[in-house]
């Protein structure tokens, strides 16, 4: 008897250490916004360009994206990093990492990671036990 679920929850499609790089990118904006509103141009482009590279590289060797995939997510990623305003990678990349989060939480492990249950499974009924 095996007994297997599936998750109704598909998987997300950024890596989840991407979606929180492109978090803490944006919120590295709130600092620079206070300090000076002129080099805006220019660290907006800088963070766009980390936020780029961190996706590439996180979807490229972690999630095994191929480099055509990996490239446009980092694209797309490193443009809402690289928003001028300390809102727009947030927007994007906090709801990526709960959708991660609550995929992983409703999976349940494979067959032969939890023994407790592998042995409740493979015992025999009470009723067996007495007939034999």
């Amino acid at each position: 008897m095996t007994i297997e679920r599936r998750s109704a929850l598909p998987a997300p499609p950024i890596h989840p250490l991407a979606a929180l790089a492109t978090i803490a990118l944006d919120g590295f904006f709130a600092v620079f916004e206070i300090f000076d509103p002129l080099m805006l141009l220019f660290i907006s482009s800088g963070i766009g360009l980390l936020g780029f590279t961190a996706t590439t590289l996180v979807q490229r060797f972690l999630a095994n994206d191929n480099w055509g995939a990996a490239l446009a997510k980092g694209m797309v990623m490193g443009v809402f990093a690289g928003v001028p305003y300390p809102i727009a990678g947030t927007v994007i990349g906090a709801p990526l990492l709960i959708w991660a989060g609550v995929h992983q939480w409703i999976k349940l492990p494979g067959r032969g990671n939890n023994q407790i249950i592998d042995e409740v499974i493979n015992q025999p009924a009470l009723e067996d036990k007495e007939k034999e």
